[in-house]
């Protein structure tokens, strides 16, 4: 059997001006939802690191590395999602938690946004095989 690792992966956005690959910014939160689930849904780890501002924080092997892993504890693409929590902020700012999950494998994911006049920016990321840890920051 193998050992279930647990994953934690915390982004915090770059200013923006500095981020030179995609920046974590989506037109609208559809937009951002649909992504995030798309990447997770089919566990392209390295995509999303990338899409949702981690590519200045991890190397491209590691972002790779850190897929590979995710492949091997989850060796299927996750068939269902949901959102577990939504916690509302003041003036545009909000956090979430999302499940992921097949049979019963689960990985959870956390998301900190600020919602702007014309867009909505994911200021952090979080995933993370155990729930606790995640759940504990709401």
């Amino acid at each position: 059997m193998i050992k279930r690792l647990i994953l934690i992966a915390a982004l915090a956005v770059a200013p923006l001006s500095a981020l030179a690959q995609e920046q974590p910014v989506f037109k609208d939160y559809d937009q951002m939802r649909n992504t995030l689930d798309e990447l997770m849904m089919s566990r392209q780890i390295a995509r999303m690191l990338g899409r949702f501002g981690g590519a200045d924080e991890m190397t491209e092997d590691e972002r790779a590395d850190l897929e590979t892993r995710m492949r091997v504890i989850f060796p299927m693409d996750f068939k269902h999602k949901s959102t577990v929590q939504t916690k509302q902020m003041h003036e545009g700012w909000s956090q979430e938690m999302y499940a992921y999950w097949t049979g019963l494998s689960y990985v959870w994911v956390t998301v900190l946004l600020h919602q702007r006049e014309s867009d909505l920016v994911v200021i952090n990321i979080k995933f993370n095989t155990d729930f606790f840890p995640l759940n504990d920051s709401f």
